[in-house]
């Protein structure tokens, strides 16, 4: 029988019943330190207050975040001793539920209704594994490998019980040595008679470390035939298919390991990247939508999932040759932000409101209304008070590669030079900050500013037919930017003061150039140019 003297027990549920009849089964045992909860709010707080001896989460725990996400909260935060044990427990018995739940790792899984002899013989078998490894752990843990390879060895050599384990822990060490000969020598002989889960793991790891792809997929291929419910392999099982060029397989893998578990936003992320490279946009649209809902539920909400969903269905829109098709598509955008204005709108730390109206102008662009959306673009950060700075960083992301959008560099540049000093951490974010920036962007910008800067040098020399040719060329670069749009009025300015016949001509097209920027906030010095231009326009018209 478990000893429970002296043992702090932490037990996370939110049914009343089971904290009564749990209490009791353990009182019966010899526990006498139980601390109940029944919202993983309250066991945050109080697990950073007291480290407990054993941790018993239900999966379910009503409304917002489950068992699973506190288990995984309180380890990220080491707010779980190491000698400790978590446990999950649960009334259902969903695979997939099963499946989400042993990927965070916890000592052990309990299905409800269980008995006291079922609870004791788990933590006796958990606390023996764990006593038997800590040490090889803390060596691991601090990177001590030659003490974890000893102590491994040690075990090996003096106990047959839990041997394969040893054996495997072992080898998982060379593999993270990079000692994949001595990795391989253990692995092989543990798979060859039967496919055990752990070693096939392990050997596709090493396997697809060492680049020998198609031998990954052929262990791991294996494994999932004879346990078909091992996420990990199928996540190695991907990454073995896309470096071998398999892509369409790689899919395929990971949306199958997406669908077989319950609440895993790591699933859905890998598929969501994948889908993402692979510009596969329905499934994106399905793989972001999934990791927004699930996120709004997670220890960590973030807006940066929002933009990521909102981005993939006008990317999905984009492709759709038909306009009304593609209108039915981006009522998805105007639904979603009505929907988030109570869920991420929630967030004071984020814009939510500039957001919404930088995502309404990007519906705008997606519509072929580009003069729309750059007005709306503009009218929206003229009215965002405060400092770049101030900016939360999905507003400032969004922002930045929306200026980007419309061509107009000058703007997004102090966007992006504050940019450059976040850390971001969602990696489809850091993809689409690169597709925006770096080589990509120096080349289209260089591109642009080769005819602007030509068109200004002729103009000085008052070549204005070459100038105006060269300011064409840059705006059929960047329809929308704003300084090659006044330097082509300012052009047909001088053209006018040289009293040709074509006046009419001029004037028109002077008009239809200035009318590209009515009804929006132009920074200052664009604002105040075009004034003097418009005034000037008036002088000469009126001198006619």
């Amino acid at each position: 029988m478990y000893r429970y003297n002296n043992k702090k027990i932490l037990i996370v549920d939110d049914q009343k019943p089971f904290h009564v009849m749990l209490k009791a089964m353990l009182i019966n045992q010899g526990a006498t330190n139980i601390t109940f909860v029944e919202s993983t709010d309250q066991a945050v707080k109080v697990a950073s207050l007291i480290k407990f001896d054993i941790y018993l989460f239900d999966y379910n725990l009503g409304a917002g975040k489950n068992g699973v996400q506190l288990l995984d909260y309180l380890k990220q935060n080491k707010l779980i001793p190491a000698h400790a044990l978590c446990f999950i427990i649960t009334g259902d018995s969903n695979k997939r539920m099963v499946l989400t739940a042993m990927e965070k790792s916890p000592d052990d899984y309990l299905m409800k209704p269980f008995s006291p002899v079922q609870l004791s013989t788990r933590l006796i078998a958990a606390t023996k594994r764990k006593s038997m490894l800590q040490d090889i752990y803390k060596a691991i843990s601090d990177k001590d490998y030659p003490l974890a390879i000893s102590l491994c060895k040690d075990k090996i050599q003096a106990s047959s019980e839990n041997r394969n384990l040893c054996k495997n822990l072992l080898a998982e060490i060379y593999i993270e040595t990079e000692e994949f000969t001595n990795a391989d020598r253990i692995l092989k002989p543990l798979v060859e008679l039967r496919p055990l889960v752990r070693p096939c793991i392990s050997l596709g790891r090493s396997l697809f470390l060492q680049k020998k792809y198609k031998e990954s997929i052929e262990v791991l291929t294996r494994l999932i035939e004879n346990s078909p419910l091992q996420m990990e392999a199928y996540r190695w099982l991907a990454h073995s298919y896309k470096q071998d060029g398999q892509l369409d397989n790689a899919l395929t893998i990971l949306t199958q390991a997406a669908n077989a578990t319950h609440h895993s936003i790591e699933r859905h992320q890998e598929v969501a990247l994948l889908a993402n490279e692979m510009e596969e946009y329905l499934v994106m649209v399905n793989s972001y939508s999934s990791i927004l809902f699930l996120s709004r539920n997670s220890f960590y909400p973030d807006p940066c999932h929002l933009a990521n969903y909102l981005r993939s269905i006008l990317n999905l829109a984009k492709q759709e040759a038909d306009l009304n098709e593609r209108r039915q598509i981006l009522k998805r955008v105007s639904s979603t932000l009505y929907q988030s204005r109570f869920e991420e709108g929630k967030n004071k730390d984020f814009n939510f409101n500039g957001f919404d109206e930088i995502y309404q102008a990007n519906v705008l662009f997606a519509l072929n209304e580009p003069l729309k959306a750059k007005r709306r673009i503009f009218n929206t950060l003229k009215n965002t008070t405060g400092v770049v700075e101030d900016f939360d960083t999905t507003f400032l992301i969004e922002s930045a590669l929306s200026l980007l959008d419309i061509g107009e560099f000058e703007e997004a540049t102090p966007l992006l030079a504050e940019l450059n000093q976040r850390h971001i951490i969602d990696q489809t974010t850091e993809i689409n900050i690169k597709k925006h920036t770096g080589l990509a962007l120096q080349k289209r910008m260089n591109n642009f500013k080769a005819h602007n800067k030509a068109g200004i040098e002729h103009f000085t020399n008052g070549e204005y037919e070459q100038a105006l040719e060269r300011f064409d060329q840059a705006l059929l670069l960047e329809p929308l930017n704003s300084g090659a749009i006044l330097n082509r009025s300012q052009v047909f300015i001088h053209m006018l003061q040289k009293n040709p016949k074509n006046k009419g001509d001029l004037i028109v097209n002077f008009q239809n150039t200035t009318a590209l920027l009515n009804n929006t906030h132009l920074p200052e010095v664009h604002a105040e140019r075009l004034q003097a231009l418009r005034y000037e326009f008036k002088k000469i018209k009126s001198a006619i």
